[in-house]
Parts: structure tokens; C-alpha cells; sequence
């Protein structure tokens, strides 16, 4: 009696397990984006058109960790690398970012180039417009899985279950107006809507829209830029999946301080509450004007609330531009601190 209970719980495991993995290997979980609270401290996954928006050459590195305390927790490292090259009114990026679910060793690994044009407009405004391309690598493994024949025989599985992977390619494009102390974005990600599905090839994923704004405030104009507000949003929709992003980070040299909201209350989820999500603060330093590190954690008040809520860590690396000193003609884009 004891085996058979026994082989009936691992059999339900199995079952629930394969149910997950063909879920998140179709749209269903896996066909949304990785967000970020500190989405302005991954500008080039934000919108390809902020490629180069920076005085010289810039590197930031992000890495999240969402609902710790469920098993098989879902993480996101993320690095770039931009270049701006004033001379020609161009900018240069590369990025390399990858999605990890811990349950079944599922990743999605994705590498791309992105390239932007600056336009010059009156009254100090500038006008950029990018493009992003490159490619994609989803990848599972079925060895956590436990098969009934293994409980009878306490050997190797008889099954044969190829370990899927598939490439493909991926693309988007954005535009962004701005000035020194604001900005207003555009952008679609997943131009093709490439294929996804890792056991079959008719899931595609969602393109995904998104409109950002931010606004610089100096509190203290005297005190050159030390103290600033920097309120900024962010709304995404992706499928029927709605998203916005609110907050405001306060900087006062070295210190930075913010408190986010991520949510969408004038709707409601699938099971008819409100739509909102978590509520994030923020703590981070900026060490000699050049490089900035930061750190918030999500306070979960959806259903989820006992999942751990979300680490996030980033890091800014932005030498200062000894072309200020020769009377560089570029214009500075706020969407930092």
C-alpha cells in the first residue's frame, strides 16, 4: 500500500511537471518578457533607440532574482555595452542577456547588435530612432524529471526524450525625443514574431509595445546638479498582458533613494482583482560621477504575496567625457540620475 501511494505521488509530480514545461514552453508563461523595476538601468533592452544616448561609452550590467521562495525561481542577468559616436550622430551597442527557470534547467539566451541615429532639433531637442537584431537560444533538460519506470527498477529511464533546443532570429525598433532634463520613448520589440516552442513550432512570441517618459527636476540649482527628483514610467503590453511602471528615484550626491510601483489598477487580472503587482524600493550610490550602484526589492501584494517578492542589483559604468572639454555638440539624455 505504502509503494503504491508512493508511486502515485510521483507519478502526479511527473504529470504536474510535464504540464509546467509544456506551459512555459509555449506562451502561455514563457511568451511575456523579463521586467525589470529598474528598467532605466537597462536602457538598451528598453528601447534600441537609447543606443549611445550617453556622453562617451557606457556599461551596465543587471541581474534579478523573482520569487525566491518558489522552487525553481526565475532569473535574469543581463550586460551592455554602448558607444556613442558623436562625430556622425550615431550610436553603437551590444547586449547579451539570459532568462533562467530552475525547475526543469529552462534558459533562453539572446545576443544583440543595436545601432541609433540622432537627430538634431530646435530648442535643444534631439530626435533618435534604432534598431536592434540579433539571435535567440531557448534550451531545456529533462534530467530532473523522475519517470515511473525508474521507481520500480531504481536505474536510468527507458524513455528517450530529446533535449530541445531552437535558434532563432529576433527584432525591434524604437524612437525617442528628448532634451537635458526629459524624455519620451517608443518602442516594439519582436518585430517577426519568431517561434518559441520548444516542443513544437507553432507558438510565436507576442510582439511587445511599450512607451516610457522621464523627467529630471534639480532641486537645488545652485548646488550643481547634487540634488535631483527623477520621476519616470513606463507602460508595456505584450498579448492580452498589461503592465505599468511608476516611480520616482531622489538623488542626493552620492546617495540615491526611490520607490516604485508596478501595476495596473484601473483593470482587472484573469481571476477579477485588481490588477497590480508589487510595490519597490530603492537604494543605490554613485562613486565619482562615473559609476553607479544600485539595489530594490518588490514588496509583493498580488496573490503571490508568500513568493519572496524580487532582488535586483545594477550597475552603471560611465566614465566621464573629456570631449565637455572641447565643446562636444551632443546632448545629454536624462534617463539615469
Amino acid at each position: 500500500m505504502f509503494f503504491s501511494k508512493l508511486l502515485c505521488i510521483y507519478r502526479m509530480k511527473n504529470i504536474i511537471g510535464l504540464c509546467l514545461f509544456v506551459l512555459l514552453g509555449a506562451q502561455t508563461v514563457w511568451g511575456q518578457d523579463a521586467n525589470f523595476t529598474q528598467f532605466y538601468a537597462s536602457p538598451l533592452y528598453l528601447n534600441p533607440a537609447l543606443t549611445g544616448a550617453t556622453p562617451h561609452f557606457r556599461l551596465n550590467t543587471i541581474y534579478r532574482n523573482q520569487w525566491p521562495q518558489i522552487p525553481g525561481a526565475y532569473q535574469i542577468n543581463q550586460i551592455s555595452a554602448d558607444y556613442n559616436w558623436d562625430y556622425y550622430d550615431s550610436g553603437l551597442g551590444v547586449m547579451l542577456s539570459q532568462d533562467r527557470i530552475g525547475a526543469f534547467a529552462m534558459s533562453a539566451t539572446q545576443l544583440n547588435l543595436l545601432y541609433a541615429y540622432k537627430v538634431r532639433l530646435r530648442g535643444g531637442m534631439a530626435l533618435r530612432m534604432g534598431i536592434q537584431g540579433g539571435l535567440g537560444v531557448r534550451t531545456a533538460d529533462f534530467g530532473n524529471f523522475v519517470f515511473e519506470d525508474q521507481l520500480r527498477s531504481g536505474g536510468a529511464t527507458a524513455e528517450t526524450l530529446a533535449q530541445p533546443t531552437i535558434v532563432y532570429p529576433d527584432f525591434s525598433a524604437g524612437a525617442l525625443l528628448h532634451r537635458s532634463n526629459f524624455w519620451l520613448g517608443l518602442a516594439v520589440h519582436h518585430l517577426t514574431r519568431p517561434s518559441v516552442g520548444l516542443l513544437s513550432g507553432t507558438e510565436r512570441l507576442n510582439m511587445r509595445f511599450s512607451a516610457q517618459a522621464g523627467y529630471r527636476i534639480d532641486l537645488d540649482p545652485s548646488s550643481n546638479d547634487k540634488i535631483a527628483l527623477s520621476p519616470a514610467l513606463l507602460f508595456q503590453q505584450q498579448g492580452s498582458f498589461r503592465q505599468l511602471d511608476l516611480g520616482a528615484n531622489l538623488s542626493y550626491d552620492p546617495l540615491i533613494v526611490g520607490i516604485w510601483y508596478r501595476g495596473l489598477p484601473i483593470s482587472q487580472n484573469a481571476r477579477g482583482s485588481i490588477n497590480q503587482d508589487a510595490f519597490a524600493g530603492l537604494i543605490g550610490v554613485q562613486l565619482k560621477n562615473f559609476l553607479t550602484i544600485s539595489y530594490s526589492y518588490d514588496v509583493t501584494v498580488s496573490t503571490l504575496n508568500r513568493s519572496g517578492g524580487a532582488h535586483e542589483i545594477s550597475l552603471i559604468y560611465e566614465p566621464f567625457d573629456k570631449r565637455r572639454k572641447r565643446g562636444s555638440k551632443h546632448i545629454d539624455c536624462p534617463i539615469m540620475f
